[in-house]
C-alpha cells in the first residue's frame, strides 16, 4: 500500500519565526536586553569586525545569533555600527522579553 492510499490521522502546525524567536527570547533572556541577529553565518565577517565574538562554528547554517547587551542603548549602538559598514543583517531588539525594534522600519 502506498501513502496516497492510506488514511491516516496528522496534526499539522505553522510556526512563524517570529513566534518562535519571541517564546525563545521570553523563556531564556526575560529580564535581559537582547539582539536578535539572522543569517548570521552571511555576515560573520561583518559582525567580527565590528566587535562581536561570533564562533564561526555556531554560527553556521544561517543561525540565529543572539547577543545580550547591557543596555538598551548599547544594543543600538550595535545595530547602528553594523548598519554603517552597508549590507548588513536582520536584527531585532528585545527588552525584559518584548520587542521592541528593528532594524527595517517601526513595529505596530
Amino acid at each position: 500500500m502506498n501513502w496516497q492510499e492510506k488514511n491516516f490521522y496528522q496534526n499539522t502546525y505553522a510556526v512563524a519565526m517570529d513566534d518562535l524567536v519571541d517564546i525563545w527570547v521570553e523563556t531564556f533572556h526575560p529580564f535581559t536586553t537582547l539582539l536578535v541577529i539572522y543569517d548570521a553565518s552571511r555576515h560573520f565577517d561583518l559582525l567580527q569586525k565590528c566587535g562581536l565574538l561570533v564562533n564561526s562554528l555556531e554560527a553556521y547554517n544561517n543561525k540565529i545569533v543572539t547577543v545580550e547587551l547591557p543596555s538598551i542603548l548599547e544594543a543600538f549602538e550595535v545595530m547602528d555600527n553594523l548598519k554603517e559598514e552597508g549590507y548588513h543583517p536582520f536584527m531585532q531588539l528585545y527588552d525584559k522579553g518584548k520587542l521592541l525594534s528593528d532594524n527595517l522600519g517601526p513595529i505596530a
